[in-house]
Order: C-alpha cells, then structure tokens, then sequence
C-alpha cells in the first residue's frame, strides 16, 4: 500500500502536455494515477490539438485544458514582463498532432511549449511537478520530497529545496521535475523561455540557466552555509537519485534499478527515438496498462447513446482566418477555398506528406487576397479549370457575394472582371444554373434577383417573401426555382417568368434556414430553426401543399439547422448546427410504407436513419459544410475560425 497523502499541499500541481499521436502514452499515465489513487484534481492535463483535447474531454470524460500559446501569453498571470521585446518563438504550424521524433523540429517546438505552461502555472501560486507523458509513475514522487529527502538531510521546511530535478545520462532532464512558486524560480523559468529557439529547447536552456542561477543542495551542511544574497537569489535544486528516478538508459539499458531490486518512483522511456519504439519497450518490460481499443474513437462510444451512432473525429484542422468562416467551395481539381468574415477568400492546396491520400499531409495556403473590403463573404461559386496548366489555382473564374450588398466576378488571378448591384440587403446566397450564363441571389432585401454573366443590363428580381430570403436551390429540368425565408415559407418560382407558382408553410419553428434540392429524386430537402429536416416531393407543384411532405426527420438536436448537403451517391444528408452538432442520416427505400418516422404522406417511400455524428468545433456554431468529391473529404467551418474536415 502507498503511504497517505496527507503531506500534499493543495497548491501542488502534477502538470503534463500531449498532442493527439501521444495519447495512448498519457493514458498510460493517467492509469498509473489511477493506480496510486491520485485524485483527478492534483494534476492538470493540456491539451495541444483539438482533437487531443476532444479526445480526452469529449470520449474519456478527463476534464483538460485545450493549450493556447496566445492566451498563455497574454494572461494575467504571464503577461506582465515575461518576455523581452515581447518577442517569444511562435511554434504554431511546426508540430502537428502526430506522434513527434526526439531529434525533430517538431519534437524541439512542443518541448519549447512546456515552460510556457509551467510559468503559468507557477504564476498562479501553484508548484509544479512537471512530467513528461512517456513515463509511468510507480510510486507517488511527493512522497520522496516531502518526507524521504527531509528526513535523511533533516530540512526542517518543506520549501529548502527549489527544484527538484531528474537526472539524464549528462545533466538534468527537463522532462521530470518538482519546482516551488517563488521569485527565484519564475526567473529561472522565465530566463530558460526567453533563450529558446528552434535549434535550442527547454532543456538546454535549463541546463544553463541552472549552472549560472543554481546551487546544488547535496547536505543541509551546504543550505546553511549559504550567503543571504545566495539565499536570496539562486535557485536550490536537489538532483533525484537515478536508481529512484531512472531514465531510459539507466533502468532498461544498464538496469542501475534491478540491480538493487528497487521499487522506483518513476520510470522515463526516454533515450529511445520514436513513438513505436517508446511503446514496445513498455509492453516489453511490462510497463503498459492501457488495450488498443482504449484509444480508439469507436470503441469508446456509449452503446446506449442514440442509435448506437458512429462518432467520428475530423482528419484536418485549417487555421489561418481572424473571423467566421462562411463558405467552403472546392475545384475539381483538389484545391479548396474558403472565405470569411475577414473580408478574405484563401486558396488551399493538400500537400502529402507520405502516402497517396488525406491520410498523411496537411493543407496549406496557396493564395489569400482581401476581396469585397466593405462586407464579409458570404458566398461562393467556383468555375473549374478546363485546363490545369493555365493557372496554378485550379479555377477559371469564381463569383462571390458579401454584406456589402454586391456580387463580383473574378479572373483566375482573383482580379475583378465585374460587380453586379441591385441588392439593397445582405447577400446571402448565390447559385449558378449549369452551363448557363445566368445566376441567381438571394437577400435580406426580401428578395431575390437573376443576373447574366454575359450582360451587365440583364436582371429579373423575384418578389414575394414577407422576410429575409436566406436560401435557394434550383431544378434546371423545370426551370424552376425554390426559396425559403425566415417569414415560414418556401416558394416555389417560374424562372423564365419570375411568376410565383405556389407557396407552402414549413412548419419549421418558423424561419426556414436552407433548402437543398436532389436531382436524382426530384426531391426538395429543408432544413428549420426547430431542427428537423423534411423532404417534399416536387413531382406536382400546383397541387403542393404544407403536409404533403414525404419524410420528416427529426434530428434530436434542441438546435437551428445552419446548413444542409446532399450526398447523391450514398443517399447521406449532412446536417449542421448552431450548438456546433455535425450529423449526417441515411435514406432508403420503404415500399411496405411501414415507416415509423413521423411521416405524414400516404404514399412515402422512403426511411432515414442517423448515420453519423461528427464532433470538432466544441461549443461554437457551424456555419456552413461542403463535400468535396475531388479530395473526398467533407469540411466545416465554424464561428471558431476553423475548417475542419472528415472522410466521407
């Protein structure tokens, strides 16, 4: 049995980072925690990635802290003179949310992210014992502060030693060690910050700043022998004895420990290079606690859950934006564009990394250019590239639309061509009638408008609706066009004439927010502020009316509906959410009109089911969604600036 814990003071705190590649190493931690009965809320757990954190909050029900660099910096407790010139190495974009390399610019990034949490910690009033996540705890290490070295050197207060540090084969390792909040400590943290760089990391720079600002506590006879300027300036550190606190080398490679037949505090799987190498030798030694299926997203999920529902987690994360993302649009050939509230449209290009798919590569900027400088971006049409050698963005041309009430059309340069007005409200949708020259928008003026590519002079404004149009889709085939509107309705329109021919009430929660149509079923898919989806036949417009819908599906999901897609290939319709809810169901065929669904037509032939649900933008509203055939791949953006996109 471990001793009682009753010496822990409550401003001690076990901190540890990870990134998504090491999950399964903290974990492991984590399970020695368990083991010891160290109580969740002695250690903090950050988290380096989104789906790090999703991981840990989301499936395993560890309360973390997603890490923020930015907001490190710019806390309270950091900010006030942390770093000279205000000037710190941004590591964002160098390390990734795979497993990082000792000996790698990303390995060296994350590790010059350590101190940075440290510093804020020990800001905070709180002692940190800092560990790395590729250890396993075999005994509480407070108890070898606060009572073995007290009692064997007879310090008399538990706040003699500064630092308590493990050793590596040469000097100390910044990847174990215990350091008390005071003055002397937050300068040698803060010093051993401001030195980094991407060739230097936290351990050299703890390495020297400890040579020239500490003093080695091997006796009490040296502790009083010190100076009131040593006492009151230099750091006291005591070195952990390597058979008690091993390091790679010293207990898997010479065995110093075994030899003894020790029982040591901890064990550091370090002085090996590479994840899988690091894992090996713990199942080897009998040091992993943990099956593969505890870090498996699917494995994870409550069958109870609803409908025993696949969660599943997004493969990229996009960052480059300052504001809410509005619009994603892809080319056919791979590259993609999204724009914002920013006033921005950035061109993205997927750079593999290894592999020949999304699997292995990330995704970045080709291109970004300021467009419509009075209004966000709200919509996008892209103009695939005939001809790939023409330019490098994979497109011809591309029209968007914006709050500043235009509409422009661009060259593959992304230089103005045209500005068609008209609008005297937002714009809040744009399509375009296939090879065709015609294009439509839709507007908070309560209206909407057709214009030509072709001529400047041609327009035909539709008007009807009582409220702000948010939504349009057209069926070519019966030169027909539908609308929805935050008045509760949706419209359906002559396109040649810009006659109303018929007007049906959603029953929705009132403002209808997107309409979608499927060519394949002649179907018309809504989506409403009360979140459910229903699916209205389109075969006989005149004779149209509000219950005469074929499939009512209800999302579960106290929540509006922001976007809607159809996937005409695997019969999916994915559904987006203001509480940041991602979803996608399943149509089938039902000719024994045995259907339980809630449907309210006597001739319904089909059935849904929840296919998936796909968790990443935690606590913000997703704003729009797009499938992408040539990348394979469905993104999302969110109010929290991010593109997020999954396998389809």
């Amino acid at each position: 049995m471990e001793k009682k814990v009753e010496y822990i003071k409550e401003n001690d705190k076990i901190v540890l980072m990870c990134n998504y590649g090491f999950r399964d190493m903290t974990l492991n931690l984590l399970k020695c925690f368990e083991k010891l009965s160290i109580d969740k809320s002695r250690y903090i757990l950050y988290c380096m990635d989104d789906k790090a954190y999703q991981f840990f909050a989301e499936f395993k029900g560890i309360e973390c802290q997603r890490f923020s660099r930015d907001d490190i910096i710019n806390s309270s407790t950091s900010s006030t003179q942390l770093f000279h010139d205000n000037n710190t190495n941004d590591n964002k974009g160098i390390y990734s949310e795979n497993a990082e390399s000792y000996g790698d610019i990303g390995f060296r990034a994350i590790c010059n992210e350590k101190p940075l949490v440290v510093l804020d910690v020990l800001k905070k009033g709180y002692n940190v014992l800092w560990t790395d996540t590729d250890i396993v705890w075999k005994r509480d290490p407070f108890i070898h502060f606060y009572q073995d070295i007290n009692q064997e050197n007879q310090f008399t207060n538990d706040d003699d030693i500064d630092l308590y540090v493990q050793q590596d084969d040469d000097d100390i390792c910044a990847g174990f060690y215990f350091i008390r909040s005071n003055q002397r400590t937050i300068k040698f943290i803060q010093d051993s910050i401001n030195f980094l760089n991407p060739c230097i990391d936290d351990q050299i720079a703890m390495r020297l700043f400890l040579k020239s600002q500490g003093i080695n506590i091997k006796s009490k006879n040296i502790l009083l022998s010190l100076s009131e300027n040593d006492k009151k300036d230099k750091i006291r550190y005591r070195l952990l004895d390597k058979k008690l606190f091993p390091n790679g080398t010293n207990y898997f490679n010479l065995k110093i420990t075994q030899r003894d037949n020790i029982t040591p505090f901890i064990i550091h799987n370090n002085c090996i290079i590479g994840h899988r190498s690091k894992k090996d030798r713990f199942i080897e030694y009998g040091l992993w606690y943990i099956n593969d299926d505890e870090i498996d997203i699917n494995s994870n999920i409550n069958n109870d859950d609803e409908n025993n529902k696949e969660i599943k987690l997004f493969k990229n994360v996009l960052k480059n934006h300052t504001d809410i993302i509005t619009s994603i649009n892809s080319s056919d050939d791979g590259k993609l564009f999204t724009t914002s509230i920013d006033k921005s449209i950035k061109i993205w290009k997927f750079e593999n990394t290894s592999g020949n798919d999304t699997d292995n590569g990330i995704f970045k900027v080709l291109k970004s250019k300021y467009i419509h400088k009075r209004g966000g971006i709200w919509s996008t049409f892209i103009f695939s590239s005939n001809n790939n050698n023409n330019n490098d963005y994979g497109f011809e041309n591309l029209l968007t639309s914006s709050h500043d009430k235009t509409i422009q059309y661009w060259d593959n340069n992304l230089q103005v061509i045209q500005t068609f007005i008209g609008h005297t409200g937002i714009i809040n949708q744009l399509i375009v009638i296939p090879n065709s020259s015609y294009f439509f928008t839709c507007s908070d003026d309560n209206t909407i408008r057709q214009f030509d590519l072709n001529n400047i002079n041609f327009k035909r404004v539709f008007i009807g609706h009582n409220g702000w149009v948010s939504s349009i889709a057209i069926n070519k085939n019966l030169n027909t066009l539908y609308s929805c509107s935050n008045d509760g309705t949706i419209r359906f329109w002559d396109i040649n004439s810009g006659r109303c021919l018929n007007i049906i009430k959603g029953n929705q929660g009132g403002w209808i927010r997107k309409i979608i149509y499927n060519d394949n079923l002649n179907q018309l898919i809504s989506g409403g502020n009360d979140g459910t989806i229903k699916i209205w036949s389109c075969d006989n417009l005149n004779n149209f009316n509000d219950n005469q819908y074929l499939l009512k599906i209800n999302t579960n999901e106290n929540s509006s509906i922001n976007d809607l897609q159809f996937d005409s290939d695997t019969n999916l319709i994915y559904c987006a959410f203001e509480n940041g809810s991602l979803k996608s169901f399943k149509l089938t065929s039902n000719n024994n009109n045995n259907n339980n669904n809630n449907n309210n037509n006597n001739n319904n032939t089909i059935n849904y089911s929840l296919d998936k649900v796909y968790q990443g933008h935690l606590n913000s509203s997703i704003n729009c969604i797009h499938i992408s055939k040539s990348l394979n791949l469905l993104f999302s953006g969110g109010f929290d600036k991010q593109i997020k996109s999954w396998d389809l």
